[in-house]
């Protein structure tokens, strides 16, 4: 097996919860997410690269090759077609990554940074829409992303959509709801849920201005019970009539500048 053929499978290993646990890295793909990465120092363990760079590339793509050259990355360069298999035909700029995955930030270093901004995500099973959502909280001012249940942080197509903001925002999987709930009583953090119906219409909704922590729920069930009984409040977006509910970044998105005003 050559160079490029190792280094393939060990990107494709990534590709699903059980390889990323196994290997501890995650992949990222394409030009811009390599420029940011490198900008944010993510350690970055290899990079394949599509063969057609060999001849003439941009000069955007050759800043990037002698940014990875004297960061001292691993070049691979691959077959276009096999770029192709391993991206299903995305045109997002030839290029695929292995980064270490980063060690989750304790619950003592998140809620310890002045006037936290938490955004919480139960059971967000799209990881489109869990990588808008950190994009979307990346530019409302979050200063940690906390994911419970089947929200997959770093599934290849959450890291792509959230467009390099997971390089920016400390990123702890939760798998007990019960002690994060009991940490944010002990450090005096307002909890608040999202709720399609019946909670606080989120114009009269009190935000202490002490930090906050805001769960948002699955697409298709919102929040579970055993989590919204234990919050502070639930709000609810107003609507127009017929409509029940927002998309999921939608409703994040509205939430979370709502608390910026505030």
């Amino acid at each position: 097996m050559t160079n490029w053929q190792s280094a393939a499978e060990a990107i494709k290993r990534t590709y699903t919860a059980k390889g990323r646990a196994a290997s501890g890295c995650y992949s990222i793909e394409g030009l811009r997410l390599h420029e940011r990465a490198l900008r944010a120092g993510v350690p970055l363990q290899l990079v394949l690269v599509a063969e057609r760079y060999q001849h003439q590339p941009s000069g955007r793509v050759q800043q990037l090759l002698a940014d990875l050259h004297a960061a001292n990355i691993p070049l691979h360069p691959v077959p276009d077609e096999v770029m192709a298999d391993l991206t299903d035909g995305r045109s997002l700029g030839g290029f695929l990554g292995l980064v270490k995955l980063p060690p989750p930030p304790s619950l003592n270093a998140i809620t310890q940074s002045p006037n936290p901004l938490l955004l919480v995500t139960v059971d967000v099973v799209d990881p489109g829409n869990l990588g808008a959502m950190l994009r979307t909280g990346h530019a409302a001012g979050i200063t940690a992303f906390i994911t419970i249940g089947g929200s997959d942080p770093f599934h290849p197509k959450t890291v792509r959509t959230s467009m390099g903001s997971l390089f920016k925002i400390p990123i702890r999987p939760q798998a007990d709801p019960v002690s994060l709930l009991a940490h944010l009583r002990r450090a005096n953090i307002q909890t608040v849920g999202a709720t399609a119906q019946d909670g606080i219409p989120l114009p009269q909704a009190a935000f202490l201005g002490r930090g906050t922590a805001v769960f948002m729920g699955s697409e298709y069930f919102g929040l579970p019970e055993v989590i919204a009984n234990q919050l502070d409040s639930l709000v609810t977006i107003p609507m127009a009539e017929g409509i029940d509910s927002l998309s999921i970044n939608a409703a994040t998105a509205v939430i979370l500048y709502e608390i910026m005003r505030h």
